[in-house]
């Protein structure tokens, strides 16, 4: 067994580091919130305001489509954290969204999990859905694990 799948580390620090991460660049900018953690799992919960995140359309105002990438990258990166050693960071390697329909200004709701570990990467996936539970978008990523 690897020591990753023995090792805690990823899944115990993810909460206090979350706290640093929120204050701070993309993170603070979506406002995003830990709903949710497991091994291998994190639920994260924000709020898009039309002023900060939205995009006109002749419909209406709806998020951009870059903010709810980023509520699904952050999740899938923070998924492949909790199974992170002591030393490790996680980064995107390889991202791909898929845009079911437009996610309107208010909570976003994105479910991450890794599907598959190796050493150095984990194989992710994450729904992005309004807070009714409509899926908004889905997406995959290979997340690399890397020395802090």
């Amino acid at each position: 067994m690897r020591k990753s799948e023995n090792s805690s580390y990823g899944l115990t620090a993810l909460p206090e580091i979350y706290k640093k991460w929120a204050s701070t660049g993309m993170v603070a900018n979506v406002g995003s919130r830990l709903v949710d953690v497991s091994l291998g799992k994190v639920v994260l919960a924000c709020t898009m305001s039309a002023e900060a995140h939205g995009f006109p359309t002749p419909s209406g105002t709806i998020v951009h489509g870059g903010a709810v990438a980023t509520i699904a990258d952050e999740a899938l990166g923070a998924a492949a954290f909790t199974q992170a050693d002591e030393g490790q960071t996680t980064v995107t390697a390889d991202l791909k969204v898929d845009f079911m329909r437009p996610a309107l200004p208010g909570t976003l709701i994105a479910r991450a999990s890794i599907r598959h570990r190796t050493r150095r990467l984990a194989f992710c996936e994450a729904t992005v859905e309004q807070d009714g539970g409509e899926i908004v978008a889905e997406a995959r990523a290979v997340i690399t694990y890397i020395k802090d």
